[in-house]
């Protein structure tokens, strides 16, 4: 049971409203009939936002990262709810990977009341909503944003902006260190989506396989939608030339990466080594290739969510046991980056912007005295932090310690898509070949 956007959300929403209203003139006719009451705002819920791709080029992945923040939000209220039992209402918007309309959606929300953004997935929308959030003083949390661009958005002592995912300066070494050493490329060509997420990874990648005594064939931009991707598949063909052993690498989103091996394959019909980014391990990308076929061999890199974890295991049982599939890429990051939200603001006892914001920190980190808390322990996690005890998320996706630019750091895999039967099979299809560990 996939996330249905925009008419199920409308739909929820209305419901709630209503019970909301009618909860609201109940407390308050109660108000009327005896003393105390209950302090203003006491019913109503905690709104979080999440603005995520439902449409265009990371729309294959968005109804499911959606269902990873829905996961926490039930967790959550089946506890009883955050700051003396308000209920957690999650608001989704689709920004359609547009860093305009990612801005004014972090608007809406915030008008809304929600008191932390969770996202978005693109890099370049995600810099569009941090200008809001900043301003605004909430918080926000992305999943899935790894341009390098964003370590230096904001202040290191002040910045709302945070990300459950490493930045893309460690991906391009491992990318450029595979290209070298696993698939020796006397040549490589890099292939980059022209936005804020491929111009920083692209250069980095050269730039990497450079340093370690590698040739540089071409640097190539392309557009997310362009009808075709014939003049960019020819211009590297050219640079590649009749070297022997040619590699590409690929920094995209699924649909047009899927649309460009696609033209390689019917265009040039020459065989390469194809090295992909975390953004192509989706089985959207598959379908935009049009046939399995072209993209079976092709291997790429990824923070890793390692499934070898009790931690994900657990993650990963709840998830298809509610949602009736496997979480996908970046899944478990935006689960903690919902849960991290949550639990910074039952430990700041507050929905404060910069009070959360500090709380974030203390929720992710290992303080000596700190409580271990899993995913399948959110109740425990809340009886501690009443208890005034600190605690230590231990996340789906891994340790999750923020650092003071608000990063994570993790370990990466070599990841290689090999066709199973039938349609594409996210959890049986991209298998890990290789674990690498950044210096």
């Amino acid at each position: 049971m996939l996330y249905e956007p925009r008419v199920a959300h409308e739909d929820r929403a209305h419901r709630i409203g209503g019970l909301r209203t009618w909860l609201l003139l109940g407390g308050s006719l109660c108000c009327g009939c005896g003393d105390g009451g209950l302090p203003e705002g006491a019913l109503e819920p905690i709104r979080i936002g999440v603005i995520t791709s439902l449409t265009g080029s990371l729309g294959s992945l968005g109804p499911a990262w959606v269902n990873a923040a829905l996961l926490a939000e039930q967790e959550f209220n089946a506890a009883g709810g955050v700051l003396r039992g308000r209920k957690v209402e999650m608001l989704v918007a689709d920004d359609g990977v547009d860093p305009t309309r990612g801005a004014e959606a972090a608007r809406r929300l915030l008008d809304q009341g929600a008191v932390v953004i969770l996202g978005a997935a693109a890099s370049g929308v995600s810099l569009a909503v941090a200008e809001e959030t900043f301003a605004a003083g909430v918080p926000q949390i992305s999943c899935c944003s790894t341009s390098d661009t964003l370590t230096d958005a904001q202040p290191p002592g002040d910045r709302y902006f945070f990300r459950t995912v490493p930045p893309d300066r460690h991906q391009a070494r491992v990318l450029a260190d595979a290209a070298r050493e696993r698939f020796t490329c006397s040549a490589l060509a890099v292939l980059y989506i022209d936005n804020a997420y491929g111009r920083p990874f692209g250069a980095a990648v050269a730039e990497s396989f450079a340093e370690a005594g590698g040739t540089v064939a071409a640097q190539e931009s392309f557009a997310e939608d362009q009808p075709d991707y014939e003049a960019e598949v020819a211009a590297v063909a050219m640079a590649l030339g009749s070297t022997d052993r040619p590699c590409i690498a690929l920094v995209g989103y699924p649909r047009p990466a899927g649309a460009i091996v696609r033209a390689w394959h019917v265009s040039m019909r020459r065989t390469v080594a194809w090295i992909g980014t975390d953004g192509l391990k989706d089985c959207g990308f598959v379908d935009a290739a049009g046939d399995p076929s072209f993209v079976d061999g092709f291997h790429g890199t990824a923070p890793i969510t390692d499934d070898t974890r009790r931690e994900y295991d657990e993650f990963e049982w709840r998830y298809a046991s509610t949602f009736g599939a496997a979480p996908v890429v970046f899944g478990a990051q935006q689960y903690d980056a919902a849960v991290l939200a949550l639990l910074a603001i039952a430990a700041a006892r507050t929905t404060d912007g910069q009070a959360v914001r500090e709380a974030l920190f203390g929720v992710s980190r290992n303080d000596p005295g700190d409580a271990l808390v899993r995913p399948g322990e959110v109740r425990q996690a809340l009886v501690h932090l009443r208890r005034e005890q600190g605690i230590d998320w231990v996340g789906a996706s891994g340790p999750v310690d923020f650092d003071d630019l608000g990063a994570v750091q993790s370990p990466y895999e070599i990841w290689r898509f090999e066709r199973g039967p039938g349609g594409c099979d996210p959890g049986r299809d991209f298998r890990r070949v290789a674990t690498v560990t950044p210096d």
